[in-house]
């Protein structure tokens, strides 16, 4: 599951990051000045870093957090999500979502009808872009369309923008299931105005219009194989080129995995980190009540507590067990699906909380390369000691590193500085 989950996220920013460079240029103009984009480069209009995204992705960020927060009913979470994302001044805003937000003023489904009556249209694909977190986060196919709807009338009041959210998250969900991409998609278009032949070119521009970017998602994803060639496809289309490409890239992800992404891809993404967390906490999460996960935060620390303890004692005893990870790993996240963003300490709960994962992924990476017992029992001492810190946190205490622990830290971390610039001199990482 977390493999196709973490696809689809990491796909779509994938496609994102690729596309900002073309976006709004003409493919002519594209073939002028690149030939062809297949890589991630940045620039753009608006001038973004290589591997940073855009608001496709920033959106769909906010919209994962919004069901962990409140899996039940998760659209005022995602409104908060949306309006903290706004505060932080992205470089761009899409025309119907900046103009929701300047008419919200506590209801987001009348701020969408103002929108509608502002612009008199609100059918961008400015919804379409960012619902794909829902259909990894349920299962039940109502329970997906009606929160793929609301989620979309919260700012474009067209139904044309909610169908089209359906449409593919109800793709989505067969992809989760096992379902091959292109057999997905006939199921799911037959009798819809996407019922057409993707043998030709749609007769639409690939543009900002949710009807149009979707006919251009299943022409890519209908006519090319791999997840390279519908990424670069979409990208060199121009027009809106990112959140085309995103679209595509996510459904693809899903379909090939993470694991057979594009490393060239995947290691320039700036946002790597925080999907990665979001792919692991959705699925230890999917289909539960998280309202009844964050009842029980202290419980989820204590049993991940004591788990780091069991796993340094066996370490100690020379018998380091890769099956100690999997216990680990489910805690870990259920106990960071637990955490609320208004809690009061949650910076220096999350921030501890990072160390403890870092502490558990290097782990678990020793574990998996054989590593001497020594070393593989060290480092889960280390893993033990922060997740009793996070306990200390948790109780209101601020812990605290002996001199000699916080030299090691300083030496750890002089190493990874050395490393990174060795695998940078060597042109392994940029």
């Amino acid at each position: 599951m977390f493999d196709r989950v973490m696809g689809g996220l990491v796909g779509f920013a994938i496609g994102d990051a690729m596309g900002v460079t073309t976006e709004f240029m003409s493919p002519e103009e594209i073939k002028e000045r690149f030939g062809e984009v297949r890589e991630i480069l940045g620039g753009g209009v608006f001038g973004f870093d290589c591997g940073e995204t855009s608001d496709d992705t920033a959106m769909t960020i906010a919209v994962a957090k919004g069901i962990i927060a409140n899996s039940e009913n998760p659209i005022e979470e995602m409104g908060k999500q949306f309006m903290k994302w706004r505060n932080t001044r992205p470089k761009d805003i899409g025309i119907t979502i900046a103009a929701t937000f300047r008419n919200y003023q506590g209801d987001w489904f009348q701020a969408a009808e103002a929108t509608d009556r502002d612009l008199g249209m609100s059918g961008g694909n400015g919804t379409l872009m960012r619902c794909l977190p829902i259909a990894l986060a349920y299962s039940n196919t109502e329970k997906i369309d009606k929160i793929s709807t609301l989620q979309s009338k919260m700012t474009h009041q067209e139904d044309a923008a909610s169908e089209a959210c359906v449409l593919y998250n109800r793709i989505a969900k067969r992809l989760l299931q096992g379902e091959e991409l292109k057999g997905a998609i006939a199921a799911e278009i037959k009798n819809t105005e996407y019922d057409l032949d993707y043998r030709k070119k749609p007769d639409c521009p690939p543009s900002g219009y949710v009807v149009h970017s979707l006919k251009w998602v299943f022409y890519w994803l209908l006519n090319k194989n791999s997840f390279q060639d519908v990424i670069i496809g979409a990208v060199n289309m121009g027009n809106d080129s990112d959140t085309i490409a995103a679209i595509a890239g996510g459904l693809k992800g899903l379909e090939v995995g993470y694991s057979k992404l594009p490393a060239k891809h995947v290691n320039k993404l700036q946002d790597l980190n925080i999907l990665e967390e979001l792919a692991e906490v959705i699925c230890v999460i999917r289909d539960k009540d998280t309202s009844i996960i964050q009842e029980n935060q202290a419980e989820y620390l204590q049993e991940l507590s004591a788990l780091t303890i069991q796993s340094y004692e066996l370490a100690e005893q020379g018998d380091p067990s890769l099956a100690m990870m999997k216990p680990l790993k489910e805690k870990m996240f259920l106990y960071r699906a637990a955490l609320r963003e208004d809690e009061n300490d949650f910076i220096q709960k999350y921030e501890k909380w990072r160390k403890v994962q870092n502490r558990l992924k290097r782990s678990q990476r020793l574990l998996d390369l054989g590593a001497p017992a020594i070393i593989i029992q060290h480092e889960l001492d280390w893993l033990r000691l922060e997740a009793e810190h996070l306990k200390q946190i948790h109780s209101g205490i601020e812990p605290q590193y002996t001199n000699e622990e916080l030299d090691e830290l300083e030496s750890l971390r002089q190493l990874e500085l050395d490393m990174d610039k060795d695998m940078k001199d060597q042109g392994f990482i940029e």
